[in-house]
C-alpha cells in the first residue's frame, strides 16, 4: 500500500523575522505564518484534499502550522501526532544567534572572504557544509553533523511510514522545518535543490510504496504563495532514476 506525504514547512515566525537561529529553539508564529497557513488549508479543501493522519515535529511552531492547517482545511477530526525526529537542526550554542552572526563565523573559520562567498560554498557544496562545520565549531558539542541530522530525519518519516501505516492511512500531513525538509529531499535526490530553506509553507509531496522492490519515493516540491489560494501548474518536469534502493520521479508545480 502506498502512503501519499504533504510535507509542509511551518509558517513564518518572530525569530525568522528577525534574522534569529531556531533549531530546537523556538518563537511564535507570526500574524503572516499563521495567515499563509490559513490560505494553505482553505486551499487543499478547495482542491477536496483529505488527510486520514496529521504529523508535525514537537517544536510549537510546527505544531501551530499544522493545528492550523487542519482547522482550515476541514479535518477537525484528525488528532495530531508529535515527533520529535521530525525537529529542525541542532545548532548547539548557537541557538538563538543572529543569523548573519553564525554566517560570518562560519566564513572566518574556514578562511573565506565574505559571507557571500560562503554562502555560495554552502549551497553548492557535496555535501552538507554548515552541519559538518557548525557541529565541529560548537563549544557544547550539542549542534548535530550531518549523518546525525539527516539519519535523525529518516527515523522520524520512517515512524511516520509505521504510524501510518498501522492506521491504513493512505494520505497524511507532515509539517516539519525548512533545513530539514531540504535535507530529506536532498537524501532522496541531492540535484533537487541547493542546500536552502524551502519557503515558509511550502509544501512537497512524498509517495512511500512499501510494496515490491523496497521503498519507493516520488518527490514533488510545491511553492505556496501568499496571495494565491488554487494549485496552478506551471511546467511539468519529469525524471526517473534509481537511486539506492529510492525509486523516484519528480514534478515540478507551483501554487
Amino acid at each position: 500500500m502506498s502512503l501519499e506525504v504533504y510535507l509542509v514547512r511551518h509558517g513564518k515566525t518572530v525569530f525568522n523575522t528577525v534574522g534569529r537561529l531556531q533549531g530546537w529553539s523556538d518563537s511564535p508564529l507570526t500574524p503572516e505564518g499563521c495567515g499563509v497557513a490559513e490560505r494553505l488549508g482553505r486551499g487543499l479543501a478547495e482542491r477536496s484534499i483529505r488527510f486520514d493522519a496529521a504529523f508535525s515535529s514537537t517544536a510549537p511552531r510546527a505544531a501551530e502550522t499544522a493545528r492550523i492547517i487542519l482547522q482550515h482545511s476541514r479535518h477537525h477530526e484528525l488528532v495530531l501526532t508529535q515527533l520529535p525526529d521530525l525537529r529542525e537542526y541542532c545548532f548547539g550554542g548557537f541557538e538563538g544567534e543572529k543569523t548573519q552572526r553564525l554566517h560570518e563565523i562560519l566564513s572566518a573559520s574556514l578562511g573565506l572572504p565574505d559571507v557571500d562567498t560562503w554562502l555560495h560554498a554552502y549551497r553548492h557544496a557535496d555535501h552538507h557544509l554548515l552541519a559538518e562545520t557548525v557541529s565541529a565549531l560548537d563549544e557544547l558539542a550539542l549542534a548535530e553533523n550531518e549523518a546525525q541530522f539527516v539519519g535523525r530525519l529518516q527515523q522520524g518519516m520512517a515512524e511516520v511510514a509505521a504510524l501510518s501505516q498501522n492506521a491504513q492511512a493512505r494520505r497524511v500531513l507532515v509539517v516539519s522545518h525548512g533545513m530539514a525538509i531540504t535535507a530529506l529531499l536532498k537524501s532522496i535526490d541531492f540535484n533537487i535543490m541547493d542546500y536552502r530553506s524551502l519557503d515558509n509553507a511550502s509544501v512537497s509531496r512524498l509517495i512511500y510504496d512499501n510494496g515490491g522492490g523496497g521503498l519507493r519515493e516520488s518527490v514533488i516540491p510545491l511553492c505556496w504563495r501568499r496571495n494565491k489560494a488554487k494549485i496552478k501548474c506551471l511546467s511539468e518536469n519529469e525524471k526517473c532514476f534509481q537511486t539506492g534502493i529510492f525509486n523516484m520521479r519528480t514534478v515540478c508545480y507551483a501554487y
